[in-house]
Parts: C-alpha cells; structure tokens; sequence
C-alpha cells in the first residue's frame, strides 16, 4: 500500500499570513442537516413501534407497562442527544487532532470486537449473535454498545490517515488490524456488517488512488467469498448426504435461498422476509396511516433493520421516497463537499462517509424489499441503534473539521 497524499511543497511554501487569509470552504449544508431529519422520523416510527407494544400481552395476559413499551424509543432520543454532542464536539476539535487518533480508535475498537469473541464479562447474546457490550444501569435496564458500528469509523479516520500522511508508518500493522477486525465481525457472527466494513476500507483506497486493476481484483476477491460462504454448505449437504441445516455457515445458504423464494421459508428463515414485503406492498401511494400499521405487530425488529418497511407500510410510496431522497441528499453532499474540499483529508473522509452511508442504506432497503437477504444492517440515522447513530454523527462532525482546514 502506499501513500497518495497530495504534494506539499507549495503549501509549506506559503508565508504566514497567506495561510492565514486562506478563505474557508463553504461546506454544503444538506450534509448537516439531513442527519436531523431522519433521525427524527426515525423516532416517529420507533414510537409507533413502541405504541403498538403496548397492545401486545405477554403468555400471562398481561400488557407491558408504558416504560417498557416505549424504552426503545425513549433510549434512542437519549442516544440522538449524545449523537448531537458527538458531532459538535467532534466539529470544535482540529481536524489534525482526529487524523493523529486514528491508530487509537482503531486499536480500541479491534479490542472491543476481541472482546465479544471471547465473552468476556459484559458480553451479550442476541439471537445467537454475541455483538454487544453492556451494563445495566438502576432504573434503567441494560445499556449496551456494538463495537462493529465503531470499527466503522475508526477503520474509515486510519484509512484517509494512511492515505494522507506524507510518510505513514505501520501500514501493514492496519491493514492487518482491518482484517482482524472483520475476521472477529464473521465470528459473532456478521456477514453484513463485516462486507460493509471492507467495502469502507476499499472505498477509501480507490478514491485514494488505487488502480483499477487492484479493485478488480479486490472486488473479485470479494465475490469468491460471498460465492464460496453460499455454496459450500450446499455442496458439503451433497456429499454428506445430510440435511443443510448441519453444516457449517448453512444459515447464511438458507438465506439467500430464502430470498429467492421466500414463501417456501415462511415459517423459517423467511419470515421476516415475508412480513417486510407485505408491509412494503401494502403501503400503497400514501401508506394506512401513521400508527396504522398491522404489519409491525408480526414483524421482528420493525424499529430496526426493517423499520424502512414499517415507514412504507404506513406512509406508502410517497413517504419511502422521502426518506430515499433524504439519503441521497446526504450522499451526494458528502460527494459535492468532497469536490471543493480544502485538503486532501477532507476529501478522502467526505468519500468514504459517503460510501458508508450510501451503500449501507442500499443494502437495508434491498433487504426491506426482498432483494437482498435478511442482514443486520440499520438504516442509517433512522434505524434504533444508540451505536450506530452516536458513530455515524460523531463521523458528521469530523467531516465538518475537516472542511475547516486549510491547505
């Protein structure tokens, strides 16, 4: 791997005061904003969610308490304050200041996913995935964090570092650091998540520079495995003359046959699958209603990853393609910002926060509208996630010191 960074001499050259009167870069202000904007439709929905759990008995016939139904919601408008604090904390601070702790949040964040492998105290189990951190809290109940929605980031900042830095050092130490990370992600396990993260990476290296010869050869790599994580399973079946449902990784297998024919698996792995598509088709142009929702009672996780069908279900056609059209507004300001960024770092992050958020909210909605499998991917600043929102604000204020900068 080696260093891209733009040429300084010039800059060096220039005297004080020319440096000084430099004029600051006007940052695109949709790519402030949006992030607001959908993560308080985010909270209409997990309210409506939270509402609806209130009609919910449990096997003794008892309906939750207004607290315990509406705690998600609840918990995430706390999370949307810390967010908030993240990203103007994260704005106030020199963007110097985050490219040299880099190496830090990477460290740091490869620890906390070695720490969900090997179930350390603290360590949580959620439907057979061990992805969180937590503690619980008097009053409050358990607060956890997910250290994959902070390897994002942290692998996001060493990237642009590496690729900024004049003589970066220690590069084959973070390229290793990033496939550990993503090695840790498969283990717990997260397909999705760990695809996303590569994806980042790879992302940053080709906006970097990197030749299209190599990302074909990454993107081939890629696809080989997806192939090979899909494929063996069904061979291994064949030749052990044993059912799918034995071999090792078969779930991601019954996943994608899922997703090809969804209705053979309802009562499975499909489920999800099904619900979501008959929440999204009967949306139509302008949804039931806001809380009027049926499909939300039956469908898991109608806050989270699938909270994009929930909102189409309830607002319809209209109201899915405002949401769309939110997310492409912050994409392509990240990429308008990108263009007229002032350094070098600020470009490479701005692209990068743009591959983030783009190809993550592509991947959530291809899964809402069956064409993706089931992933544990959130929709970004919409999906519940106390993690996942904190990391990508706080990458919102980075982003906007870095605007800061001058050459």
């Amino acid at each position: 791997m080696r260093s891209l960074s733009a040429p300084v001499p010039a800059a060096r050259a220039r005297s004080a005061p020319e440096t000084a009167s430099a004029p600051r870069v006007q940052i695109h202000s949709a790519m402030v904003w949006t992030p607001f904007v959908l993560a308080l439709i985010g909270l209409v929905f997990q309210f409506s969610v939270g509402i609806t759990e209130l009609l919910r008995l449990d096997k003794s016939g008892a309906a939750p308490s207004m607290f315990t139904a509406l705690r998600p919601a609840l918990m995430q408008t706390a999370w949307l304050l810390i967010g908030a604090g993240a990203m103007g904390f994260a704005r106030l601070m020199h963007g110097r200041f985050w490219l040299g702790t880099a190496w830090l949040w990477l460290i740091l964040s490869v620890l906390g996913l070695a720490w969900l492998v090997l179930k350390l105290p603290g360590s949580m189990t959620l439907n057979g995935a061990t992805r969180w951190i937590g503690v619980s809290l008097p009053g409050i109940g358990a607060v956890s964090v997910q250290p994959a929605e902070f390897f994002k980031f942290a692998v996001l900042l060493w990237f642009v570092w590496a690729y900024s830095a004049a003589r970066p050092r220690g590069l084959w130490l973070g390229l290793t650091l990033w496939l550990t990370g993503i090695a840790l992600i498969l283990r717990q396990p997260d397909k999705d998540t760990a695809g996303l993260i590569f994806l980042i990476g790879f992302g940053v290296m080709f906006l970097g520079g990197l030749s299209w010869s190599r990302v074909f050869q990454g993107l081939t790599l890629a696809v080989l495995a997806g192939v090979l994580l899909t494929f063996v399973p069904l061979l291994l079946s064949h030749v052990r003359n044993e059912p799918l449902e034995k071999q090792p990784g078969a779930y991601v297998t019954r996943r994608v046959l899922a997703t090809l024919n969804p209705r053979a698996y309802e009562s499975d792995i499909g489920y999800q699958m099904v619900r979501a598509q008959i929440a999204v088709g009967s949306g139509g142009l302008l949804g039931v209603g806001l809380g009027e929702g049926r499909e939300k009672h039956h469908l898991p996780a109608a806050e989270n990853d699938y909270i994009f069908a929930t909102i189409a279900e309830e607002t319809g056609l209209v109201g899915s393609l405002l949401v769309v059209g939110l997310l492409g507004l912050f994409v392509w300001s990240c990429f308008r910002n990108a263009e007229r960024a002032p350094t070098r770092p600020a470009r490479l992050f701005l692209g990068g926060l743009g591959v983030w958020v783009g190809v993550g909210a592509l991947m959530n909605i291809s899964m809402a509208i069956g064409l993706l499998p089931t992933m544990g991917l959130p929709l970004p600043f919409v999906s519940a996630g106390g993690s996942a929102l904190v990391s990508l604000m706080a990458a919102v204020g980075v982003a906007q010191s870095l605007m800061k900068e001058t050459p």
